[in-house]
């Protein structure tokens, strides 16, 4: 606070005009005269006029340490409210507001929350912002709850002030397409390490005209990180920032916005709290679940330094690190079942309206910053018994969602082209975005940029600086477009190609699918995406087609290894939740919190619990529209024959979808041909002679002589095949 020094703001001449007429007039009334209204004299002649606004909203002129002047404004007081589609009436306090109104959370708007689905399901086309207005309303009544009915746990306004704007920010660091971004950086990486010549070109133009390296991708990407980044982007916005030096003080002032000491939280009776420091690096422990690890932290952090372990289960309100119940879910597993199946998923406010906080073994030890190996208790946010199957219906419409929405085939087709079209656009030189690093009209930035030096960076780079990914959004497809477009070198035609099959709707094509059962379906799921590849490639690779011979590719199909559960992996999401087992246990919940009833796990699972929490599926994309279809249903088929035949019993569910098959949200049980045993024979042939057409076979295993293309196609109802030949002898003995 020493730091700033305030200054008064001169009058404007008008109004030094407006004071000396109406000193003019009180003069000339007269004793008997009416004295000038005390309002009218402070709004119009007195000291708090000003020109820019009214008392309450005039901006104020503070010099920093360093000499600089900032002109700052306190945030309005007013309450705004809004509807929507799923909670009705939301409203947003005036800090919020503030966080609500800059770049970052702006950018939202142009993000749709589930990628890819509106291919599949027309209706998904919600953003991120309606689902993280949902999230930060959801959160404010989850506190407001526990802080009425546990009044001992000392809850306060400020706290449910910093869960609103978590719950506003912790989708800020999805990239375009939201999680297609993260699958396209996994791959990039991936592809960069594997096959660099071919981003050779791009680094030596860029290392030749910047003098700088491309800087390297990380291994992994993880959004809640990127997303504390924008949380600092948008404070630097409204010129504000974390002061680690002095937690407790309100936020460090950086530049002209919002003044720091005017914003904050109202008391009611003329009382304000201006958010601090510590209030902020809290608001980012509860998007992240996590101690803040660098850059965000000075040094990595060992625990919490928002709030103390008395107000531990503040943090699982938006992101529940325990069990995966929060807040979040709430929302989106509502919002997005009404867009994809008209309604949403039942009364999920019981879990708001019944929250209560209780001691609680902690339910992952091993994993838990604080137990460290040794379980611990916690200050949970636990539920009454009665509860129970309620709880496993909500994390059943997770995986419910995940298999009929999220990773629908032809969502994940239409996924796996963007992402090929991103990688794409990745390898040219041509496509680098410019980051606006000297740009004098940019958004202002956090001092963590301070040292930033990169001018221009491609897609993959792109969640480096924030003012950069500001512009990264589900319209970075239209911006490649027109890059392409107005440079029509011959090194963009593939990338032309994806483009205009995604103007016309031409997606992948979901070929096959292969649901890994729990006897023997390891040898399967044990197997990489690639080494799967290089097998089905290595074994049926060449047919021929109406008397030519093609060859499958590396680029004709993709496999996709797919995992479904309930939230926790393989174990019971329920079971890491904890409950209140009487009602003594739940009139207990006003003591004082070393007295607080302790919620214990379920020891029996509820009728509706499946027997299984894990499901694994294996797909095969066809990536060349209608041309390789055929061939690559083919190799799958026998590579499934060849595979069973290396396992006994694999006891998984085999697919085959048919070359016409409706992709829409339509039930696509008609359309699917289920091969559990092995229906059909292999062709074989000598490695010296390739089968250029039909003939009869004698030593074939079941001693048909009928001519190899008819024998084939009575296994493909409906449509008829007419491979003929294999380039290799496919040994099954193996």
């Amino acid at each position: 606070m020493s730091e700033y020094e305030d200054k008064a703001m001169p009058l404007p001449s008008f109004a030094m005009a407006a004071n000396s007429k109406q000193s003019s007039i009180s003069s000339n009334n007269g004793d008997n005269s009416c004295p000038p209204s005390p309002a009218r004299s402070q709004i119009v002649g007195g000291p708090k006029y000003h020109a820019m606004g009214t008392p309450s909203t005039r901006p104020r002129e503070v010099r920093s340490a360093s000499g600089q002047k900032y002109l700052v404004w306190p945030m309005t007081q007013d309450v705004r409210d809004c509807n929507d589609t799923i909670h009705k009436d939301i409203s947003i306090p005036p800090a919020v507001q503030v966080i609500l109104d800059s770049p970052p959370v702006q950018r939202l708007v142009n993000l749709k929350q589930l990628g890819c689905a509106f291919n599949a399901y027309p209706c998904c086309t919600h953003t991120r912002k309606e689902h993280s207005l949902g999230v930060m309303e959801l959160a404010g009544r989850l506190a407001t709850n526990i802080q009425h009915k546990q009044r001992q746990l000392n809850v306060s306004d400020k706290d449910i002030l910093c869960l609103r704007i978590a719950g506003l920010c912790h989708d800020l660091g999805h990239g375009p397409f939201s999680h297609t971004f993260e699958t396209f950086l996994k791959a990039a990486y991936k592809n960069e390490k594997e096959n660099p010549e071919q981003y050779e070109e791009r680094n030596e133009k860029y290392k030749e005209q910047y003098g700088v390296e491309m800087p390297p991708l990380p291994e992994s990407y993880e959004h809640e990180k990127t997303s504390c980044m924008m949380i600092d982007f948008a404070l630097a916005s409204v010129g504000l920032e974390i002061d680690w030096d002095n937690l407790d003080e309100p936020l460090k002032q950086i530049g002209v916005g919002t003044d720091r000491e005017k914003f904050g939280v109202h008391l009611g009776h003329d009382k304000f709290q201006p958010l601090t420091s510590r209030d902020m690096i809290f608001i980012k422990e509860c998007v992240l679940g996590a101690p803040l690890d660098e850059p965000d932290a000075p040094t990595a952090q060992e625990t919490f330094m928002g709030r103390g372990r008395d107000k531990e289960f503040l943090f699982d309100i938006v992101n529940n690190r325990h069990n995966g119940l929060d807040v979040d879910k709430i929302d989106y597993y509502d919002r997005d079942s009404l867009g994809a199946y008209g309604s949403c998923q039942g009364n999920l406010n019981i879990f708001l309206r019944d929250a209560a906080v209780a001691k609680g073994l902690c339910p992952n030890p091993h994993t838990c910053f604080m137990c460290k190996g040794t379980p611990g208790e916690h200050l949970m946010i636990s539920y009454p018994k009665k509860h129970v199957s309620s709880a496993m219906n909500f994390f059943a419409t997770r995986i419910k969602n995940h298999e009929n929405v999220y990773t629908h085939k032809k969502t994940k087709a239409a996924e796996l082209q963007m992402v090929d079209l991103l990688l794409e656009a990745d390898k040219h030189f041509g496509m680098l975005l410019p980051t606006q690093i000297n740009d004098p009209y940019g958004s202002p930035v956090p001092s963590r940029f301070d040292s930033f030096e990169f001018q221009r960076l491609p897609v993959s780079r792109a969640w480096m600086y924030p003012r950069l990914f500001l512009r990264v959004d589900d319209t970075i497809v239209s911006i490649i477009e027109s890059k392409a477009i107005e440079n029509p070198l011959p090194q963009y035609g593939r990338l032309r190609e994806f483009l205009n099959d995604r103007r016309n709707h031409k997606f992948y094509k979901c070929v096959a699918e292969v649901e890994i059962g729990p006897v023997g379906g390891g040898k399967f799921w044990e197997m990489s995406e690639d080494e799967m590849k290089e097998e089905l490639l290595d074994k049926h690779a060449q047919y021929v087609i109406q008397g030519k011979l093609v060859t499958l590719e590396p680029d004709d199909f993709i496999v996709e290894k797919r995992t479904l559960h309930y939230g926790r992996k393989d174990k019971n999401p329920v079971s890491q939740m904890r409950f209140l087992e009487s009602k003594s246990d739940q009139a207990n919940l006003s003591n004082p919190i070393e007295k607080l009833p302790k919620a214990v796990e379920v020891e029996n699972l509820p009728n509706n619990a499946p027997r299984s929490f894990l499901r694994q599926t294996i797909r095969f994309f066809c990536c060349k529209q209608y041309e390789k279809y055929e061939l690559i249903s083919h190799a799958f088929q026998q590579w499934k024959l060849h595979k069973m035949q290396q396992v006994e019993m694999p006891n998984c569910v085999f697919k085959i979808f048919p070359e016409n098959h409706d992709d829409e949200t339509e039930d696509d049980d008609d359309d699917q041909l289920f091969f559990s045993q092995p229906d059909s024979q292999p062709i074989t042939q000598d490695d010296s002679e390739l089968l250029l057409s039909p003939r009869k076979r004698k030593d074939s295993s079941d001693g048909s002589t009928k001519p190899a293309k008819k024998r084939l196609s009575y296994n493909y109802p409906p449509r008829q095949w007419f491979a003929t030949s294999l380039s290799k002898r496919v040994d099954y003995s193996m």
